[in-house]
């Protein structure tokens, strides 16, 4: 009877992980599929790969794969024509390149992919979190975050003030790492990838540390993005304030209403 009863929780044990394994994995596969496409690897008005093909590239059953196009398709990324495959969205017609999708990443190499993106860092080092850094980030007052400033500039002209706060428990970071694009490097050495983001938009008038930045007179009109950013296992990541010269930026969100 002992026996039996070991044999029965270790069963329901192996059921739970397995289990924890599928959700975790349709988010995973989710977050790829949404980078690729944010990315212009699947572009818009073309089909992505037959689900065939998607769910022998990452390993997983269909089942698990249409819950991951499902979640594409709440977003308003993909849809489906019967008979014909998914394919990808067209987003709004931005010819000129001063729309700037709000719902995509704030991160300039992803709004900017065939443009110079260069940065400069201001700042960059470790120490522990304020009290509203705890909070944002979820994390107690003794783990350690990475504090980044960082000036982006696009074909070498001032475009964005980043100050951004990290978990170092998140991955290692470096000079060389914030010199480029931080998603990348997460994405591809951390298998982490944004999934969710709470964004507070709003503008101020730009202090001394901005203006100085980015060349522009103190008081001067600037737009605003706060963010908290979550990856696929629902992780807070990324505590952020992005500042953009006022008269040169302007940002468009898509709105998919779902049905």
């Amino acid at each position: 009877m002992y026996t039996n009863n070991i044999f029965s929780v270790n069963m329901y044990i192996q059921i739970l992980n397995k289990g924890f394994i599928f959700m975790f994995r349709y988010r995973e596969v989710y977050s790829d599929i949404k980078r690729d496409i944010l990315t212009n690897h699947y572009r818009a008005g073309h089909a992505l790969p037959t689900q065939d093909e998607l769910a022998n590239k990452y390993d997983i059953s269909r089942i698990t794969l249409k819950k991951s196009i499902h979640l594409l398709e709440e977003e308003g990324l993909v849809f489906s024509k019967q008979g014909s495959g998914t394919f990808v969205r067209q987003r709004m017609n931005n010819q000129s390149g001063e729309l700037l999708p709000l719902d995509l990443p704030v991160g300039v190499t992803y709004s900017h992919r065939d443009q110079k993106i260069t940065s400069k860092i201001l700042y960059f080092d470790a120490r522990l979190p304020s009290k509203e850094e705890q909070k944002n980030l979820q994390i107690k007052g003794n783990e350690p975050v990475y504090e980044i400033k960082r000036l982006r500039l696009i074909n070498g002209e001032k475009y964005s003030f980043e100050h951004t706060l990290m978990p170092v428990s998140i991955a290692p970071l470096d000079e060389k790492i914030i010199q480029g694009s931080i998603y990348d490097y997460l994405g591809s050495k951390a298998k982490l990838q944004l999934t969710d983001a709470q964004r507070i938009v709003y503008a101020e008038a730009a202090d001394e540390e901005a203006a100085s930045i980015l060349g522009v007179k103190a008081a001067s009109p600037l737009f605003v993005i706060k963010q908290t950013a979550y990856d696929q296992r629902g992780r807070a990541f990324e505590y952020s304030i992005s500042k953009f010269i006022g008269d040169q930026s302007q940002f468009v969100l898509d709105v998919h209403l779902n049905k």
